[in-house]
């Protein structure tokens, strides 16, 4: 006996019979059968053929065969079905934790229930990794860029001469055509390239087309995203992309406007006009739109890897452009230098809430007064970064600090020393050092330092070894028994740290399987597909690595999104009860996978 009313009441909470309209949610509470046992009353020896119990009131701990604990469930969760325990189904048994009422569907009816609603077979036919998989698909309403293409490309061949270039570009009504060479995809030519590259230094018009097209575009397939073309376009500043079919033939044009017009956020204008200001005022007023753009995308369902791109390809750009700035104000830089990034900037996975963390690479060892130069150059970018909203780093991890200012061969002896004699400290300092990437400058300094970085920790397993304890120090916020366990700040709970208790974790995880295989990919999600292809990782495991990184990206940036909205500043930590039952599912879900994930690297490098 039990009251109908309440029954289904709550089972309209709980996912997924959440799903279920209300007829169909009174059909199954008729069916429930109250129960109620104290606590340390075994409930059942063994899971065969239980059917559902759903928890109502209190918790109950599972066991195996020789009583080690499984897991702990309580209100709103279920136990009696087959349950999946670290990726593999056991049999188990129920005690109750705390004084428990539930509610028990017959197996019976349980498998009638199963068979009627498919809501309920998939969700209680799986275990968490294919449930968070489930959960990380949404739809988007993001086109590819054959949506985008309005007519055939205008295209002309390289011998043709400039003036018969222009004449077609004029007749047709096109900002820019494709040049074929030998009928292959051999350039492209702009106004601005007429403008800037025949009349501005009076080139004879006769002259071949191909001596002033720009040789050899990127181009991308009628197949790719729009979110792809947005991102090219903003990494190289481009204004028109060639669109080409899978054999490099072309089928169109895309421009920055057609990108625009068919976007209601605009990253790639907020790109377009950074790189057009003169002062770090101007650029300080450009950034006051980031926020509302962040919100934007967030509320529109991008993808969140899309979305830790294209914020960290606005910051590239206001840095470079405060580069610029500083450069035009101090004169030719005395030697070649690199600008590198490090941590989420150097990943493209940044928020609404980061810092900088950046430094130089010299091309040599520095003179007092070459030295001076870089000083003064460090002190503009980096004031000016902090000016725009990207605050000072805690760890002066900044090319402020001469000692992230140095030559390339400093750098190196920088690696030796953490590598070679590896201590927990250093360790723990040097990790962010590895996710690292060159914003402006010669690449080829970094690239160097990259591949050497990479190469000595490859060949040092004992580096490694203290690189997967210090990993091993960031936990999910799992409890023993798989309760949350919140950050408190000794007067309150804050709520659970999805940044260092959940994104770090796997971005840790996945740099340590970038090491064991020598890879220079700073992106997490590059390095987990990388890491697949190169056999490092089990597929399975890359997958759902790669599925609880979105999970979690995504409700930290729903948070982050709903607190700027409101005029809040964004944080990483979110409250549990904020969430929904299925989030909150979801999400353990996620850190479970971590976990399992974690403790695999423990037994691999033999560290508890």
């Amino acid at each position: 006996m039990h009251d109908l009313s309440l029954a289904t009441e709550f089972l309209h909470t709980v996912p997924p019979f959440n799903t279920l309209t209300g007829d169909e949610l009174v059909s199954i509470a008729r069916k429930l059968e109250v129960a109620y046992y104290p606590q340390g009353k075994v409930i059942f020896a063994s899971a065969s053929n239980q059917g559902l119990a759903i928890i109502r009131k209190g918790a109950v701990r599972l066991v195996d065969a020789d009583h080690k604990f499984l897991d702990k469930r309580s209100e709103g969760e279920f136990f009696g079905h087959g349950i999946w325990f670290h990726g593999e189904k056991k049999e188990y048994s129920a005690e109750a934790e705390e004084d428990c009422l539930l509610w028990h569907l017959k197996e019976s009816e349980y498998v009638q229930a199963l068979a009627r609603y498919s809501s309920l077979d998939e969700f209680f036919s799986s275990h968490h990794k294919s449930r968070l998989s489930a959960a990380t698909r949404i739809k988007s309403s993001v086109k590819q860029v054959r949506d985008l293409l309005k007519r055939e490309p205008v295209m002309i061949k390289c011998e043709t001469s400039i003036r018969e270039a222009a004449r077609l570009m004029s007749q047709e009504n096109v900002s820019s055509v494709l040049v074929m060479c030998n009928g292959t995809l051999g350039g492209i030519v702009t106004d601005k390239d007429l403008r800037q590259r025949v009349l501005a230094v009076d080139l004879d018009p006769g002259t071949a087309i191909e001596k002033v097209m720009t040789a050899n575009p990127r181009a991308l397939t009628a197949e790719a995203g729009v979110d792809e073309a947005l991102l090219l376009m903003m990494r190289a500043n481009y204004h028109h992309l060639p669109i080409v079919d899978k054999n490099g033939q072309p089928l169109g044009l895309v421009t920055a406007g057609d990108i625009l017009r068919s976007q209601s956020e605009h990253p790639i204008r907020l790109v377009r006009d950074i790189h057009k200001r003169k002062t770090v005022d101007e650029l300080v007023n450009l950034s006051q739109r980031l926020p509302s753009l962040f919100v934007r995308m967030v509320n529109l369902g991008r993808d969140v890897e899309q979305i830790g791109r294209m914020i960290t390809h606005i910051t590239d750009a206001f840095t470079v452009r405060l580069i610029q700035l500083a450069e035009e104000e101090l004169g030719p830089p005395p030697m070649q230098y690199a600008w590198i990034v490090f941590g989420s900037q150097a990943r493209e996975e940044q928020t609404a809430k980061t810092d900088q963390d950046n430094g130089m690479v010299l091309e040599r060892k520095a003179s007092p007064e070459e030295a001076e130069y870089f000083s003064k150059l460090a002190d503009k970018v980096c004031n000016g970064l902090d000016q725009l909203g990207y605050v000072f780093c805690p760890g002066e991890i900044m090319a402020l600090n001469v000692k992230w200012r140095v030559s390339l061969a400093k750098w190196k002896r920088h690696f030796d020393k953490w590598i070679e004699s590896p201590e927990p400290k250093s360790v723990m300092h040097s990790s962010i050092f590895f996710d690292m990437r060159c914003v402006h400058g010669n690449t080829k300094l970094v690239d160097a330092l990259l591949s050497y970085a990479t190469k000595s920790a490859k060949a040092n397993r004992i580096f490694r070894r203290f690189m997967a304890a210090n990993v091993l120090g960031h936990r999910p916020p799992i409890g023993f028994f798989r309760r949350f366990v919140q950050e408190d700040d000794g007067t309150q709970s804050e709520g659970l740290n999805l940044k260092h208790r959940g994104i770090v974790p796997i971005t840790d995880l996945v740099r340590m399987r970038a090491l064991e295989g020598g890879i220079k990919l700073a992106n997490t999600f590059d390095r987990i597909e990388l890491s697949s292809r190169l056999g490092l990782m089990n597929k399975n495991d890359a997958s759902s690595l790669r599925d609880a990184l979105i999970l979690i990206n995504r409700i930290r940036l729903g948070y982050q999104a709903e607190q700027v909205a409101n005029g809040q500043p964004p944080s990483n930590f979110v409250p549990p009860d904020d969430l929904s039952p299925l989030m909150r599912r979801n999400l353990k879900s996620a850190f479970m996978l971590v976990k399992e994930a974690q403790e695999a690297l423990a037994l691999r490098y033999q560290v508890h």
